[in-house]
């Protein structure tokens, strides 16, 4: 196989410039241009996340850090990633390593597989491939599963090298678990072996997201002390052997690098549809708590750290004031937004105008994929640096919460007055407790309710330090707390909407105007406190309430 596609020179990754054009670029183009550049997007936020990490394990690499704050501001003040042809001076070097199709080193993969029938303990093995589709997390899986694409799991379907890349890249920052398939590269036999997550499956991704991508590479760009053995797969001898050794006594990641470019699986890329794919490097994830990109909080019974995870039912933001606890004690958030804060306070960024946070998550159960999202938060620099500002902001969170305990228990007492006018004043039957239920659950604002509120919470991260008097260090009076005040306003208003809207399903008979008008509709300052204390005893996250 003759080397093609350099992923250095070649266009593969997505980017929208300044001017709100889709444009691709490969590697060395995408980082000499990235001044030039909105951001990087690709339609399946996982690429745009694992693209991003590798971008900066490259930049690590590249500047040998940076190691301190003075060599950070030293690049971020010259503008671009020009700076002393450092870049054309490392791709030089490792340009050989960045073909996707090579014999001996494809990037990110595993060269010189045996494609032949081979033997292992005696007995034939035939060699054994997977569709290119296994990569992408949002195509179908063996058995038929359907997440977000609707081509059959038994197509071979051909990719383009660009595709091929983003999805590989992708995959060794996303894939699940399973058992590994079995192989051979030169002498090193592979036997099948059960996988970890890869180091981005579990917990939510946070990075910022500046004016233009050279900002946003660099606020990312943690001061971290150069580690020379933190080593990228294209750069490291033989990623086999260290996979192999690794299968027998797990490892730790050296370093940022090598958790931003992680060799989770041995892969080859065999043509434009199929390939080998197999266990890789097995680290110590699973007790990983040091990627720069995830919240950790500790969990208040076995004072264990664990990351901020993405749920299927709840939406990123309303976990804003843990993501932003940065002066809580049992709770660690992402380092950019730590780094982010102290350049503020020494006035490198100009307060930070136009800064905001990407955050992407994977809601997972038992390895299946249920959904994924990408939310992007404003992010006042206030915010950052006043614990005050982040308690105000779990308080008003709660508050949400509070309310939405609140329309779940009318929903049900609506549904079982519907359904059994006369049962008030007796115990329920399992049978009616579920059939009350299942009437509940047609009729269930809260969905509409969370949905509404999201437009208001961007707007109430952005203007609740309008409601703080730096003069006195403290709130400004109630009546001047605008903030707050629409906030917990919106979340009254909404709330009724969204009942009002959810017993239409019961229609206009009696029966049902007869249920409705012995439930109270309407909500007020009470309800907002009415979960509030309970939850946040039960919570343990963030900081401590004042």
């Amino acid at each position: 196989m003759k080397s093609e596609f350099n992923l250095i020179d070649e266009p593969w990754i997505p980017c929208i410039d300044l001017k709100g054009e889709k444009v691709e670029y490969g590697i060395l183009d995408t980082l000499l241009r990235a001044h030039n550049l909105r951001e990087i997007h690709d339609d399946s936020p996982l690429v745009t996340v694992a693209i991003h990490r590798l971008l900066l394990a490259i930049l690590y690499r590249v500047f040998e850090g940076p190691s301190d704050t003075n060599q950070w501001k030293g690049l971020y003040q010259y503008g671009s990633f020009s700076r002393d042809g450092a870049l054309n001076n490392y791709f030089g070097k490792w340009h050989h390593r960045f073909f996707l199709f090579d014999e001996s080193c494809p990037f990110m993969q595993v060269g010189k597989l045996d494609l032949n029938k081979y033997k292992i303990n005696g007995a034939v093995k035939e060699y054994n491939t997977d569709a290119l589709m296994r990569l992408a997390k949002e195509a179908p899986n063996k058995k038929g599963r359907v997440l977000f694409d609707h081509q059959m799991a038994t197509e071979l379907l051909d990719y383009e090298p660009n595709e091929i890349a983003r999805m590989l890249i992708s995959a060794q920052s996303y894939a699940g678990t399973g058992i590994a398939r079995s192989g051979k590269v030169g002498k090193q036999k592979i036997e099948p072996k059960p996988c970890r997550f890869a180091p981005c499956v579990k917990g939510i991704c946070l990075w910022l997201q500046g004016n233009n991508l050279f900002q946003t590479l660099l606020v990312n760009l943690i001061p971290s002390q150069f580690i020379a053995n933190d080593l990228p797969p294209w750069e490291e001898h033989d990623i086999v052997q260290a996979a192999v050794l690794s299968w027998r006594k797990e490892v730790k990641f050296t370093g940022p690098v090598q958790r931003f470019a992680p060799q989770s699986r041995l892969i080859r890329i065999i043509n434009r549809h199929t390939m080998f794919f197999t266990n890789g490097l097995r680290t110590t994830t699973d007790t990983d708590i040091d990627d720069p990109m995830k919240t950790y909080y500790r969990e208040p019974v076995t004072k264990a750290y664990q990351p901020l995870e993405m749920s299927k039912d709840k939406a990123s933001w309303r976990d804003a004031h843990t993501l932003f606890s940065l002066g809580a004690s049992n709770v660690k958030t992402a380092a950019s937004l730590n780094f982010f804060a102290q350049l503020e306070k020494g006035g490198v960024l100009d307060g930070g105008a136009g800064f905001r946070a990407n955050v992407v998550g994977l809601a997972t159960k038992q390895d299946k994929v249920l959904l994924w999202r990408h939310e992007r938060l404003p992010v006042p620099v206030e915010l950052l640096n006043n614990d005050s500002l982040v308690e105000r902001l779990r308080t008003l969170v709660e508050e949400a919460e509070s309310l939405n305990s609140e329309l779940c228990k009318r929903a049900y007492m609506i549904a079982r007055f519907y359904l059994l006018p006369g049962a008030d004043q007796r115990q329920l039957s399992k049978h009616e407790k579920e059939e009350v239920r299942k009437i509940a659950e047609v009729i269930d604002p809260c969905p509409v309710y969370w949905l509404r509120l999201e437009n208001y919470f961007l707007s109430l991260l952005e203007n609740l330090p309008e409601d703080w008097d730096e003069a006195k260090d403290d709130w400004k009076p109630d009546d001047n707390q605008r903030a707050t005040s629409d906030w917990r306003k919106c979340l009254k208003d909404e709330a009724e909407q969204s009942l009002k809207e959810s017993i239409r399903f019961l229609g206009t008979t009696v029966r049902a105007i007869q249920a409705v008008a012995r439930v109270r509709i309407d909500f007020n300052d009470v309800d907002l406190k009415s979960q509030q204390q309970n939850r946040t005893q039960k919570k343990g996250r963030g900081g401590k309430r004042k």
